[in-house]
């Protein structure tokens, strides 16, 4: 926090300490929505990949620590703006308020480098789900995920040590006071995020346009795929307000409400954007999965492999896995390696006749 000098303190008008002017309650209306929907994404997530698919994974934990540490910065955005004096003028607040409002701009600031970064962890792992061995994407997807989990921890650290003691952060009037300026490190998170952001909003897109899919499935994966790209523009308004509120305005805690808007709509529209691919299932019906070219969830070993009539009738009763990490981009591994994959063998079917030209020696009957 910069402390103005003397002109500008001189500029400011009379405190106004029992009835300041405030942003009103607005902030409780969009946070209040786009929480719990955060939340119902998650949820319904988790009940698609365990209870519908069987097929939990690390990405979808760390979406849950992700929605975690979302609740909390939520939580800490309504406490500063409503109570700790960041929907107020500074000049209308007390020392002992800036102060608490200091406290929750600390508590704040590191449930969103958490939450953040765990956005970020869960969509890369998900991609990892999804790249093929030893393919160009899986490498880039290691390597993104190297750089997000390193940025966290170096914020994080940052953070907690920009000022010594500690407590100097939100006592300004500290005597033996020792705090290296707020600006540079918090401009770098947040063009930090911004970039790896579009990264891995990007990172999938040549796989997927390579895909020889029906233009209604390739829409969808469109549409699956685009609204990562929210992620990026919260991230930008929230960056513009970062600086808005270190280098444009002496009045932090006035302007400071955009900004404290904007850090939790980035991390619950990061959630919700992290849920939705885990959703497909229930945006796209699994008929018209089954008719495009990579809609089937079985391999052609499975379907041409002789199976027993009840074994049939307990593979057609499972749900279909329509998710996004198993149609389309594993189904076809040469569009990530760019090497030729052999054609499956042919197959025969078993009706009468076939049987007679065949060698019985290779065909077993159907049945248990």
């Amino acid at each position: 926090m910069r402390f103005p000098p003397p002109a500008v303190v001189r500029s400011w008008p009379k405190p106004n300490y029992d009835h300041p002017a405030t942003r009103g309650p607005a902030i409780m209306t969009v946070e209040l929505t786009i929480l719990p929907i955060a939340l119902i994404c998650v949820a319904l997530r988790l009940w698609i990949r365990i209870r519908w698919l069987h097929r939990s994974w690390w990405d979808d934990y760390l979406m849950v620590l992700a929605a975690i540490f979302s609740i909390g910065t939520t939580v800490t955005v309504i406490l500063a703006t409503q109570k700790y004096g960041w929907n107020s003028h500074v000049w209308d607040l007390r020392k002992p308020t800036l102060e608490v409002g200091r406290k929750a701009s600390m508590a704040g600031q590191t449930f969103f480098v958490l939450a953040s970064g765990f956005v970020k962890m869960s969509i890369l792992v998900n991609y990892l789900r999804i790249a093929p061995e030893k393919s160009v994407f899986r490498r880039l997807v290691w390597i993104t995920l190297g750089v997000v989990t390193l940025g966290m921890a170096v914020f994080f650290v940052a953070l907690w040590t920009q000022c010594f003691p500690i407590s100097s952060y939100w006592n300004l009037l500290r005597v033996d006071r020792d705090c290296i300026p707020e600006g540079p490190p918090l401009i770098t998170q947040t063009v930090f995020n911004v970039i790896t952001d579009f990264i891995i909003y990007v990172l999938p897109m040549p796989i997927l346009f390579q895909l020889k899919l029906p233009s209604t499935q390739r829409v969808g994966l469109m549409i699956l795929f685009g609204v990562g790209g929210v992620i990026v523009v919260a991230g930008s308004f929230r960056a513009y307000w970062v600086h808005q509120v270190l280098y444009g305005t002496y009045d932090v805690t006035w302007e400071g409400f955009n900004l404290w808007v904007w850090t939790a709509v980035e991390t619950n529209v990061g959630v919700i954007c992290g849920c939705i691919p885990a959703l497909k299932p229930l945006l796209f019906s699994a008929r018209s999965q089954g008719n495009s070219r990579y809609g089937s969830q079985t391999s052609w070993k499975d379907r041409s492999a002789p199976r027993s009539w009840k074994g049939a009738q307990q593979m057609q009763s499972q749900p279909v896995d329509v998710e996004l990490d198993t149609h389309g981009l594993t189904a076809d591994p040469s569009i990530a390696t760019g090497e030729p994959i052999a054609a499956p063998p042919p197959r025969y079917s078993l009706n009468g006749s076939d049987r007679s030209s065949m060698d019985k020696s290779r065909v077993q009957p159907w049945g248990p």
